[in-house]
């Protein structure tokens, strides 16, 4: 690898590091020992190829105004401000706040799941507990959460971790942005089938002026990003947009607006298109787009203990930065399981989780391109295991999947729903679900 790229692979690692810790620290609520030794450790190897280690970094840690400065040894600094219900964001020179709300942390609501943080153990589940305390202890996952008939039926825990504990989802964001959309056209707010209306891209020439919300939840909007193959020594490079958003100090809406069009109709998973969708709803709610989705639309899906990032001009990073817990991403499952219900309650119409679970047209007619690990069944935001991917799962399962380990699953047959949160590249998930399903086989409960 030649010295230019090494040089920009630390300096982007860098920045990465220094925006995880902060968030884990002000978000999360952990300790910076435990972060820097073992979220940072592994977000370098993933991501940076090794080229950077935690230790090499000087973190200055300031708890009066919340931030974290991080330094290499030629120089190069970074700095994040964490802003209440904003999180943390990579930040140019000393801007101290990004103007976000106070968020009550750690608040535990005793009503039941799920409207509130309570769970009561049934002896009937007795062995699911023990299947996923067996799984907690031989992997990296921090929690998990099930749900079979409707019911919080296990919930368990790493050391350090809890009900209350966020953590980041990484790209479930994705299948969150989903119903998020669902919810505002249900709301008369957005017409998903319409152009997405970005400022940016108006203009009968520009290709991009066509593209819809729908395109961009399925990921075949054309746009074209740059991405380096994992594992490739471009990526986290400065020749690498992918990750951009979260180890630089960026501009959602420069990126949106410069990003190149290539052909339309055609399936890549990539990061750009929820961005896209970012910018899109901005225009719609104003430049206070996260206070609303903060304020109303995540508390209107159910979600207690989730938080949605930011670039520093109040951007949500919908691509994958967001906070949250095993119980918020079971309840996200619930509602595409109970066909847009939750508790009972209607969160979004039926027809719009039907419209999620629907592969994406690109997919359908074979027109597919992007990184081969990602060329599997899409909806609307939502994975699908028609080609058997998860061959523990049925084909019939939907699923929500993030970065180090961040999974939903979705299984009507069984009336089930898996939430896992952890940190390891290789999360074991059809070990899990197949942990799962034999464990409910040996439950003494009403089937």
């Amino acid at each position: 690898m030649g010295r230019d790229k090494v040089v920009q692979r630390r300096r982007n690692a860098l920045g990465f590091c220094t925006k995880e810790l902060c968030s884990g620290l002000f978000v999360s609520g952990r300790e910076a020992k435990s972060l820097i030794e073992a979220d940072l450790a592994v977000i370098c190897d993933r991501f940076a190829g090794g080229v950077l280690h935690p230790g090499e970094i000087d973190f200055s840690i300031d708890y009066e105004h919340r931030s974290v400065t991080g330094r290499l040894s030629d120089g190069t600094c970074r700095r994040a401000v964490y802003s209440g219900d904003k999180g943390a964001a990579l930040v140019a020179g000393q801007r101290r706040d990004l103007a976000g709300m106070p968020v009550l942390a750690g608040y535990f609501d005793d009503r039941s799941w799920p409207g509130g943080d309570g769970f009561e153990p049934d002896p009937g589940y007795s062995p699911l507990r023990s299947a996923i305390r067996d799984h907690l202890a031989g992997t990296a996952a921090r929690g998990v959460a099930v749900v079979h008939h409707g019911r919080l039926v296990a919930q368990e825990f790493a050391p350090g971790f809890g009900p209350t504990t966020p953590t980041r989802g990484w790209s479930t964001a994705k299948t969150l942005t989903g119903l998020v959309v669902g919810l505002l056209a249900g709301q008369g707010v957005v017409d998903p089938a319409a152009p997405a209306g970005i400022a940016s891209w108006k203009g009968e020439r520009d290709p991009r002026s066509r593209i819809s919300l729908l395109d961009l939840l399925r990921l075949q909007s054309g746009l074209s990003m740059r991405r380096a193959p994992d594992g490739s020594e471009d990526m986290l490079t400065d020749a690498d947009d992918y990750f951009a958003a979260y180890c630089r100090p960026v501009s959602v809406e420069a990126m949106v607006s410069e990003v190149d069009f290539a052909t339309s109709g055609v399936f890549c998973y990539q990061s750009i298109d929820f961005l896209a969708i970012a910018v899109a709803l901005r225009e719609k709610l104003g430049p206070a787009i996260h206070g609303h989705l903060s304020g109303t639309v995540l508390p209107a899906l159910g979600l207690r203990h989730s938080l949605l990032e930011t670039d520093a001009e109040g951007t949500p990073l919908l691509s994958g930065s967001w906070y949250t817990t095993p119980a918020d991403l079971a309840r996200i499952g619930q509602i595409i399981l109970g066909r847009g219900k939750l508790g009972g309650r209607r969160v979004v119409t039926e027809s719009w989780t039907a419209l999620m679970r629907a592969e994406s047209p690109a997919i359908v007619a074979g027109r597919v391109t992007g990184p081969p690990a990602f060329r599997h069944p899409y909806g609307a935001g939502l994975w699908l295991n028609h080609d058997g991917h998860l061959p523990a799962a049925p084909r019939a399962m939907s699923y929500a999947l993030g970065s180090l380990g961040q999974g939903v699953f979705i299984l009507d047959e069984e009336d089930l729903v898996i939430a896992r949160t952890g940190l390891d590249p290789e999360p074991g998930h059809p070990a899990l679900i197949t942990a799962v399903l034999a464990a409910l086989s040996r439950c003494e409960v009403d089937r």
